[in-house]
């Protein structure tokens, strides 16, 4: 009797420690990207962004993606993307929509 309960506690020990290994995987801080340019779709799941190089970026969104202003970004505006790697994707997790670029100084009057 007493052998099976030293069984049942060298498992239940081997149990645990194998959880404590996953969870601390899984605990691992995200390291976080950004990319800055203007959209060029947002279709069903996925935002396309155009950088400042010529570069073509695409981003997955869904419900815990954050946008600043909280509304979705239209085609032609600039966003800046807080990004992270998941599974060798593209997922981000903030859009900010950038406010458009000032054309020219003001001109003084005389």
């Amino acid at each position: 009797m007493r052998r099976f309960l030293r069984i049942e506690v060298m498992l239940l020990l081997l149990a645990a420690t194998l959880l404590m290994m996953v969870a601390a995987e899984n605990s691992e801080a995200q390291q976080y990207f950004f990319f800055q340019g203007k959209v060029e779709s947002l279709y069903r799941e996925q935002l396309t962004v155009k950088g400042d190089k010529g570069e073509t970026m695409y981003f997955a969104v869904g419900r815990r993606t954050v946008y600043i202003p909280s509304r979705l970004p239209g085609v032609g505006e600039r966003v800046k993307v807080t990004y992270y790697l998941r599974r060798g994707h593209n997922v981000a997790s903030q859009v900010e929509i950038l406010p458009p670029p000032s054309s020219a100084p003001p001109s003084k009057k005389k």
